[in-house]
């Protein structure tokens, strides 16, 4: 009797190679084997995602929810999950607690036998079925932080919400991490205070929100609560899944077509804008983001 405990695993260019054809002789070969083909063929996207869970959108969509989706289907009395850097790993295991499950994290060179969670970060679909699956996973996750206590709290609550994106954590600047940058580093909006000020003094009462100091309870209620929000194109925004339909979105991005995010809003029916910049850090236009939140 096989007696390896199942992982579950994301089918990426990070842990999926690795199990491809069930080799580790040439894990090398294989990654770049991978990332030539899933640059040269786009539809390869809907089996094999890019994109690391160490990210929070990967994380999240494509990680923890599938995971809880994955559990409740197989049901394993004992599993094994991925590390998943130093900022997701603790989400991942403080969630997988709440929830009651008996697991490990491990690196994935202790994969054991590998149990692959489906694509949503990349697979992403109005189709009932998976809209369905990926319902009940939310359910699960956010009944699990129905109570919390967030390490900023008090964490004040508005309809009207600037999404500040975090500074990086060394992890994802020194070369140890699996994709290179973060937050801040990557991109962001460079005059947010400003407009905060501007949109206050013509009477849209509002907050700067930053996700990423705020644990998962948080963050499923302040992006429910929401109905306008505004920021940089990130990560962040895998968020919007615990949102309401009538939630509204205005995007700036530096990098023209966000067809990842766009396809996960319009999966979600979240009526959006971009708004097209120049550089991945760049200011708003306070008239405009006025106008949005006054539309």
């Amino acid at each position: 009797m096989n007696k390896e405990l199942p992982t579950f695993i994301r089918k990426d260019e990070y842990t999926g190679p690795y199990f491809l054809t069930k080799l580790k002789k040439r894990p090398l070969y294989y990654k770049l084997l991978f990332n030539r083909l899933s640059t040269r063929l786009p539809l390869y996207h809907s089996l094999f995602g890019r994109g690391s869970r160490e990210h929070f959108y990967h994380f999240l969509i494509g990680y923890l929810l599938p995971l809880v989706h994955a559990q409740s289907k197989y049901r394993f009395d004992r599993f094994l999950a991925l590390d998943c850097g130093p900022l997701m790993t603790p989400i991942l295991h403080e969630t997988l607690t709440r929830l009651g499950y008996n697991f490990d994290l491990v690196l994935p060179d202790k994969i054991e036998r590998p149990v692959y969670v489906d694509v949503w970060d990349h697979g992403w679909s109005k189709a009932r079925g998976v809209r369905n699956s990926v319902k009940a996973a939310q359910t699960l996750i956010e009944r699990a932080w129905a109570e919390y206590v967030c390490a900023r709290h008090p964490c004040p609550r508005s309809e009207n919400l600037l999404i500040q994106r975090s500074s990086p954590h060394k992890y994802y600047l020194d070369g140890r991490s699996e994709g290179r940058g973060y937050g801040t580093s990557r991109r962001g909006i460079t005059n947010l205070l400003d407009v905060s000020d501007y949109l206050s003094s013509n009477g849209v009462q509002n907050l700067i929100y930053e996700p990423g100091v705020h644990c998962l309870g948080c963050q499923i209620e302040a992006f429910r609560a929401a109905k306008r929000l505004l920021g940089f194109r990130g990560a962040e925004w895998a968020s919007l899944i615990w949102s309401t339909p009538d939630v509204r979105v205005r995007i700036l991005d530096a990098d023209p077509p966000a067809w990842l995010i766009g396809r996960f809003m319009d999966g979600l029916d979240i009526k959006h804008e971009f708004s097209i910049v120049a550089l991945r850090h760049s200011p708003e236009d306070p008239q405009e983001a006025l106008r949005f939140f006054n539309s």
